[in-house]
């Protein structure tokens, strides 16, 4: 991959920001999910009591490791990330969106969450981002 950046003349900016910014999800996702599991917590994140609230805490742990990967993959330039990271970004939505028409009390993080989610596949979706991953197109025989 890094030979492709080269050979396009782009510089690796682009997809370092988009790692960070994953990083950035592993971590909110993670404080999310463990903290419905604490018994230590001020103000509960998942405002959900009993099984609901462990399954709701363990789908965000779920997607915290699969954004951890998602930005592992990114820094190291893994061929395929980006679709972990797109997927991570939909399975990310639903389920906010789920806690949205679920929650009687929406927690004001909500809609944070689901503007980051956006700007993120957004970003992902840029030129930049894109072109590093892009699949070479098959040159026709002659």
């Amino acid at each position: 991959m890094k030979h492709r950046m080269e050979e396009l003349g782009m510089s690796r900016w682009p997809v370092t920001a988009v790692g960070v910014l994953l990083l950035l999800q592993a971590f909110g996702l993670s404080v999310v999910g463990a903290s419905s599991f604490s018994a230590l917590r001020f103000e509960a994140p998942i405002p959900l009591n009993g099984p609901e609230g462990a399954v709701v805490g363990g789908g965000f742990l779920v997607l915290a490791s699969l954004a951890l990967v998602a930005a592992v993959g990114f820094l190291r330039l893994w061929r395929g990330v980006w679709l972990v990271a797109m997927l991570l970004q939909g399975l990310s939505l639903v389920m906010a969106l789920l806690l949205y028409f679920y929650l009687q009390e929406i927690p004001g993080y909500l809609y944070a969450a689901m503007l980051y989610y956006i700007l993120v596949v957004l970003y992902l979706n840029s030129h930049d981002v894109r072109t590093v991953f892009q699949q070479k197109p098959l040159e026709p025989d002659q």
